[in-house]
C-alpha cells in the first residue's frame, strides 16, 4: 500500500506541474551542456583520430541539436606549424605530471557539425599552446560561428527578446578567480543590470575518482586552490545568476537546486580523445538538457542523457544509463534534503515548482509519466532505461 501510495502522490505532482507549465511551452530557453572536450592531439603523444572528428559527428548524431544553447568546456587550443607547446617544464613533461593539449585546426568543424554555439575557455589548457594558441583558437572559433567564454569574460545571447550573459570563472591568475567570492558577487551584480538571464560557467574543484564529492570547503589540488565550489556557487546565484555549470574534475558530482536555481557541480568528461583517462568513471558522463523559466531564469525541468566513452574517446549513447545513477545517487549523497525530483529516463523536476508544494522523499523512484506528456523534452529519440533505486 505504502509503494501504490507513493506512486499516486507522485502522479498527482506530476499532473500539477504539467497543468502549471503544459500552456506555456514557448516562455522557456533550452540549454544542452556538456562538460571536457578535446578532440585529439599531438601532445604528449600524438593520438588523432583517424577520420578527422567524423567518428564524433557520427557517434553524437543529434544529441546535442535541438537547443537554444549548447555549451562545452574546451580543454586544450588550436594550433597552427608555428606553435609550439608552452606551459610544461621539460621536467614535468618527462614525469608526466603536466599536460599540453594541442589541436590541429581541422578538428574544429565536428564541434559546430556536433551541435556547439559556446565553449569555455577559462581552464587550466586553454593555453597549453601559449597566448598564440589561445588566441588562435578564439579565430577559428569565431570562423565557425561558436562564441567563446575566454578568461574573465562573458558571452551574449539574444532569445525570445531577452538578453542571456554566460560569464567565466577559473582559478588561473588571469581568470575571475573562483575564490574571490567578493570580487565574483560584484561581477554578477554588475551583469544583473543588463541580462535577464545569467548563466555562469566554472572550472573548479579538485580532479579524479576521488574527487567526486561536493564539499564545502577550498579544495586544493596540485597546490593549486581550486576554490570552494559549492559557496562559490551559492554567492553567485544570490548575486543574481540563474544557473551554474561546472567542469574541472574530470567526473561527474552531484546537482543541487539552491533558490530554484540549477547548479552542475562537474559535467564529467564528454568528449576527451587519446592522452586522457576515460577508464571507469572517468568515462562516463552525460548531456544535461534543460529549460529555464524565460521570465525569471527558474530551473523547470531537466533530462540526463548518458553517455560513456569508447576507444581513445568516442562519446555515444549508453544504454546502462550508468551517468544517471551516478548523478542520482551523488545528489543524493551530498544534498540529501534537496529539492531535485528524479524520475525514469533521466527526467528530473524542480519539486518547488509543484502546485501546492507538493514534496516526496528523497528516494529516486521508478515513474510512470507518459514520454508524450513531456512535450518540453523531446524524449522520444531515445531508448526507456529505468532509474534503479
Amino acid at each position: 500500500m505504502e509503494i501504490i501510495a507513493r506512486k499516486i502522490k507522485m502522479l498527482f505532482a506530476v499532473i500539477c506541474f504539467l497543468f502549471l507549465y503544459g500552456s506555456d511551452l514557448s516562455a522557456q530557453i533550452k540549454i544542452k551542456a556538456v562538460g571536457d572536450v578535446m578532440l585529439g592531439s599531438v601532445t604528449p603523444k600524438e593520438i588523432l583520430p583517424p577520420r578527422k572528428g567524423l567518428e564524433f559527428v557520427e557517434s553524437v548524431e543529434d544529441m546535442l541539436k535541438n537547443a537554444d544553447i549548447v555549451f562545452g568546456n574546451l580543454e586544450g587550443a588550436f594550433f597552427t606549424e608555428e606553435m609550439e607547446p608552452d606551459k610544461c617544464s621539460e621536467r614535468s613533461r618527462k614525469a608526466a605530471t603536466c599536460y599540453e593539449f594541442g589541436m590541429p585546426k581541422y578538428l574544429a568543424q565536428p564541434l559546430k557539425d556536433i551541435g556547439f554555439n559556446v565553449l569555455n575557455q577559462d581552464n587550466n589548457h586553454s593555453a597549453d599552446y601559449g597566448e598564440d594558441g589561445y588566441l588562435f583558437t578564439q579565430q577559428v572559433l569565431q570562423e565557425l560561428g561558436i562564441k567563446y567564454l575566454a578568461k574573465q569574460s562573458s558571452a551574449e545571447f539574444k532569445l525570445m527578446n531577452k538578453r542571456i550573459a554566460l560569464v567565466a570563472f577559473g582559478y588561473s591568475e588571469y581568470s575571475h578567480h573562483i575564490s574571490d567570492i567578493e570580487n565574483a558577487k560584484k561581477i554578477i551584480s554588475s551583469l544583473d543590470e543588463d541580462y535577464d538571464v545569467i548563466i555562469v560557467s566554472f572550472h573548479g574543484g579538485a580532479e579524479g575518482k576521488d574527487a567526486t564529492e561536493v564539499k564545502d570547503s577550498v579544495e586544493i589540488y596540485l597546490e593549486e586552490n581550486r576554490g570552494n565550489v559549492l559557496a562559490f556557487s551559492h554567492a553567485v546565484i544570490d548575486a543574481g545568476a540563474d544557473m551554474v555549470i561546472g567542469h574541472g574534475p574530470h567526473v561527474l558530482r552531484a546537482m543541487e537546486i539552491y533558490n530554484n536555481k540549477l547548479i552542475a557541480y562537474s559535467l564529467g568528461n564528454f568528449l576527451t580523445y587519446g592522452n586522457m583517462n576515460v577508464s571507469g568513471i572517468n568515462g562516463i558522463n552525460i548531456i544535461l538538457e534543460i529549460t529555464l523559466d524565460n521570465f525569471n531564469g527558474d530551473f523547470r525541468i531537466g533530462r540526463l542523457i548518458p553517455v560513456k566513452q569508447i576507444g581513445y574517446g568516442i562519446p555515444t549513447y549508453d544504454e546502462s544509463n550508468e551517468g544517471i545513477k551516478i548523478i542520482t545517487d551523488f545528489t543524493k549523497r551530498d544534498f540529501p534534503l534537496g529539492d531535485i525530483l528524479f524520475f525514469e529516463r533521466g527526467l528530473f523536476i524542480n519539486s518547488n515548482k509543484l502546485y501546492g508544494d507538493i514534496r516526496l522523499d528523497d528516494k529516486v523512484e521508478k515513474s510512470i509519466i507518459s514520454p508524450s506528456s513531456m512535450k518540453e523534452l523531446d524524449l522520444s529519440k531515445y531508448p526507456n532505461p529505468a532509474v534503479e533505486e
